[in-house]
């Protein structure tokens, strides 16, 4: 995650008597206050360059006053990425929020490619629309961009319109990030911004040059591009709602063994010793600080026994191996099985666990707990 760097000015130069607050915060540290506690219900906290939001026992939000009136027409956008908790909850933005933070628009979407757009007037609420697109990337990062221009707003995820209406509703000043109750949110960016001008795009360093050169920063990239065959090989990972297991897992598999990623770091040295070697894309387990990790398989031949190997692969983000954690096998020898495997996998906080079964033919059982921490792609670290 490259780091953004807080931007704030006034708009009252182009609009005339208008308070609105135009802002880029990439979470750096508080200093916009975000949350100012933390209780058993709810907690908040900036971690590696996001806002962590664990909404425990309650939905929850956290919001600012950016000074938005029902004349001013204005961008709010937001990336954001599920972490854990209810696989299909809701996630996303409020706008137009009364000061007392109790009447609202959402934008919120959830990992089964829904999307929901809401007026909430205190205790009661009107769906204005509800859907599904296929431009959300379940479990992954998401972006949500709401543009007003002359009454009307457009609604757009990962910078694809969904739906455009005017919305006649509007309660007062206040944006706001949103996460329904049991689930955990990342949230590495948040706008608002002149629709006029388009969103900014900075990074941490370039930004700070920016403002004292006072130069136009929209055009400076926010994160870099992955490698293109690296790009090729992760695309090629589903990604799972914790918790899962084997039999999950094994009917996504795909064979990426003629992939140019895939020839450059499991087939350059091929030992002389195995043979008939085949590489599957099964999961993506993590995106961690500096990398990802992966959920591999690797069937081969080996003297009399035909494997299949599972790993925990991990890499950092121009496609440098970070290093490999094994999971276990099935092996068969003379058509029939030695070794059987099953896993089930699932994560607590940023420690992500896989709770192994290896049989074998004279019925023993070899039960062990590997684990890794998903945040660090740290695969020596437990």
């Amino acid at each position: 995650m490259v780091v953004l760097l807080i931007l704030f000015y006034w708009a009252s130069d182009c609009y005339g008597q208008s308070k609105l607050v135009y802002l880029a915060d990439g979470f750096d540290d508080n200093r916009n206050k975000w949350f100012e506690e933390v209780t058993a219900a709810y907690g908040f906290k900036i971690q590696d360059g996001h806002l962590v939001i664990d909404a425990n026992t309650t939905s929850v939000h956290t919001f600012q006053n950016v000074g938005i009136s029902k004349d001013d027409d204005f961008g709010m956008h937001a990336r954001m990425i599920f972490f854990n908790g209810t696989s299909e909850g809701w996630m996303g933005v409020r706008f137009g929020m009364s000061e007392d933070a109790k009447k609202y628009l959402t934008f919120s979407y959830n990992n089964a490619q829904g999307f929901l757009i809401t007026a909430h007037f205190g205790k009661k609420y009107e769906v204005l629309r509800q859907s599904k697109s296929t431009v959300i990337k379940p479990y992954d990062y998401n972006t949500l961009t709401v543009i007003k221009r002359a009454g009307e707003y457009q609604f757009l995820i990962n910078d694809k319109q969904v739906y455009r209406d005017a919305i006649k509703p509007f309660f007062g000043p206040m944006i706001a990030l949103y996460v329904s109750e049991n689930m955990s949110l990342r949230v590495d960016e948040v706008q608002v911004f002149d629709p006029k001008k388009g969103k900014q795009r900075i990074v941490a360093s370039q930004a700070t040059m920016a403002k004292v050169e006072e130069k136009d920063v929209k055009d400076i990239i926010l994160t870099e591009e992955l490698p293109p065959d690296f790009q090729q090989f992760y695309n090629q990972f589903e990604k799972f709602a914790f918790p899962y297991d084997y039999s999950t897992v094994i009917n996504q598999a795909k064979d990426v063994s003629q992939l140019p990623f895939v020839q450059k770091n499991y087939y350059q040295y091929e030992l002389s010793t195995t043979r008939d070697h085949y590489t599957f894309a099964l999961a993506i387990l993590s995106v961690c600080q500096n990398g990802y990790t992966f959920l591999m398989g690797h069937k081969y031949t080996t003297g009399i026994q035909r494997v299949f190997r599972i790993s925990i692969e991990a890499f950092d983000k121009k496609g440098n191996k970070l290093g490999s954690k094994n999971v276990g096998s099935t092996s068969e020898e003379n058509g029939r099985y030695y070794q059987t495997l099953h896993f089930r996998v699932s994560q607590k906080a940023a420690s992500v666990n896989f709770d192994v079964e290896e049989t074998y033919f004279n019925g023993n059982v070899n039960k062990r707990l590997v684990s890794f921490n998903g945040d660090l792609c740290n695969l020596n670290s437990y």
